[in-house]
């Protein structure tokens, strides 16, 4: 299966099997069939976190392995945790610490639109602490939205970022998690509050791929921003998620 997938991305790529793995390693830093691997194992962590309703032998499948066994052993020697140990008490930041996309360089070509953002009540769950522990926080957010009845495709979700993990201490650091609603929601033992994201003029850019790293975001911030002569406005960056859920494709308009 993976020579297969090699030979297709290499004839995307338009290069040779042998150069395009040569090259990728030297820009990943991986080669190709560890790289697939972990974004399997990675996906599939999630979705023993999220999806507790699966059977391991499921998801393992599901993941692209022959069978649980193989599934179990990979898992175990990249996480240092079985299955079933991650699914009860997940290590997120050996699972963030995996594959660390902000270290790649990239250089991009990217579009950036002006649009004035209507007034949005939102139901927000707030994150204190370090980034990698988001994913419990998003786990508690999701055992509301079912408690709830509020089904991935109802509402848009948002999350707000205050300040930036790379520049921030990791007990400082502050996220919402938000689904757009339209009344008042009760008392909930999640803690899900309401809050409003105010309207107002805002760029947009959109990002295709996996949220371990956005590239667009930097690109907003550190790049078109300080040439486009605009202001920030006192509301924190947020992220518009198109594809709701943990191990759905990405996409994201941060605005």
């Amino acid at each position: 299966m993976l020579t297969s997938l090699l030979s297709e991305l290499s004839q995307q790529a338009n290069f040779s099997s042998f150069h395009f793995h040569r090259q990728f390693r030297a820009f990943i830093g991986l080669p190709v069939y560890k790289f697939i691997q972990i974004l399997r194992l990675k996906r599939a962590a999630k979705d023993l976190v999220f999806s507790t309703e699966k059977y391991i032998t499921e998801i393992a499948f599901s993941a692209g392995f022959e069978n649980s066994e193989s599934f179990s052993r990979a898992f175990k020697n990249t996480l240092k945790q079985t299955p079933s140990a991650f699914r009860a008490n997940p290590d997120w930041e050996l699972l963030n610490k995996l594959i660390d996309l902000k270290q790649i360089h990239r250089s991009h070509t990217m579009q950036v639109k002006i649009i004035n953002f209507p007034e949005t009540m939102i139901a927000a769950l707030e994150h204190y602490g370090p980034e990698h522990l988001v994913y419990n926080t998003t786990r508690k957010f999701v055992d509301w939205r079912q408690a709830n009845g509020v089904k991935p495709g109802q509402g848009d979700t948002y999350g707000l970022h205050y300040n930036d993990p790379a520049s921030t201490l990791p007990e400082d650091y502050r996220f919402d998690i938000c689904v757009s609603v339209n009344q008042e929601i009760a008392e909930n033992p999640q803690g899900v509050i309401n809050k409003v994201i105010p309207e107002g003029r805002c760029a947009v850019i959109r990002h295709h791929g996996s949220r371990d790293y956005i590239p667009a975001a930097d690109y907003l911030y550190r790049e078109w921003l300080p040439e486009s002569g605009e202001e920030l406005r006192d509301y924190p960056f947020f992220f518009h998620y198109i594809n709701v859920g943990p191990t759905s494709a990405d996409g994201i308009h941060p605005s």
